[in-house]
C-alpha cells in the first residue's frame, strides 16, 4: 500500500486537513490529480487505488455540482474529486516496548516458574504460590547492554520488587544439558528471593 505523506504549501500560513485515504476506485485504476479543480483540466500525475496519508490543502472549492480538494506531494500540487478521499481516523501512538521480548524463566529449590509479558509478570512458586508482579521501570547500565535492572511491585501485597537480568547465553538450569539466553535474580520485599534461568517465550520472536 502506497503511504503519502505531504507537507504543507511551503512558508504559507494554510492550516491543512485531516488525512485522507483514496477510496471508491476500482483496483485497475487509478485517481487522476489535476492542475484545476474541474474534469478537464490537464491531468498532473495519478494516486493509486489504496493511496493513504494524503494531507489536502485549504478549503474545498465547489465546482458545479462537484467538490474538489487541493494537495500537495513534494513540490507538486494538485486538484482531486473529493468524493474519493475519505478521512483517516486519528490513531494513538503505539506504546512502547517494555522490554525487547516476552520471557519465560524458571528455577529449582524450591521449583518456580516465572513469565512476563510488557510490563506484567506471573511469580509461580511451590513454596509460595503464585503472585504477579506489576514492574514500573527498567534500565540498562550505559556501556553495558547485556545487564537490565526491573523494579516494581508484587500485588496485591504492594510489596517492592527488583530483577536483574544478564544475557549470558550460558544459564543452566543445573538438572539438564540445556542452556539458556539469560540468567535472571528475582528480589521480593521481605519475601523470597528466586535465581534461575530465562528464554523469550515460545513462539516469539528471538531478541
Amino acid at each position: 500500500m502506497v503511504a503519502l505523506m505531504l507537507s504543507l504549501l511551503g512558508g504559507q500560513a494554510q492550516a491543512a486537513d485531516a488525512l485522507f485515504s483514496v477510496t471508491g476506485v476500482a483496483q485497475n485504476d487509478v485517481l487522476n490529480v489535476r492542475a484545476q479543480p474541474h474534469p478537464s483540466a490537464e491531468k498532473v500525475w495519478t494516486l493509486p487505488h489504496d493511496t493513504t496519508g494524503v494531507q489536502a490543502m485549504g478549503s474545498p472549492r465547489i465546482v458545479g455540482s462537484a467538490e474538489w480538494r487541493q494537495i500537495r506531494i513534494e513540490n507538486q500540487t494538485g486538484w482531486v474529486n473529493a468524493r474519493f478521499l475519505t478521512p483517516q481516523r486519528a490513531t494513538s501512538a503505539p506504546e512502547p516496548i517494555f522490554f525487547r521480548a516476552p520471557l519465560s524463566c524458571s528455577g529449582t529449590e524450591p521449583f518456580w516458574g516465572f513469565q512476563l509479558t510488557g510490563k506484567t509478570g506471573v511469580l509461580d512458586s511451590l513454596a509460595h504460590g503464585k503472585a504477579t508482579l506489576q514492574f514500573d521501570t527498567v534500565r540498562n547500565p550505559g556501556g553495558v547492554p547485556i545487564i537490565w535492572s526491573f523494579r516494581g511491585r508484587q500485588k496485591p501485597s504492594n510489596a517492592s520488587v527488583i530483577a536483574v537480568l544478564e544475557e549470558t547465553n550460558a544459564c543452566s538450569d543445573g538438572m539438564s544439558d540445556l542452556t539458556y539466553q539469560y540468567s535472571i535474580r528475582l528480589d521480593v520485599a521481605d519475601g523470597p528471593f528466586f535465581a534461575g534461568c530465562c528464554n523469550a517465550l515460545a513462539g516469539q520472536p528471538a531478541p
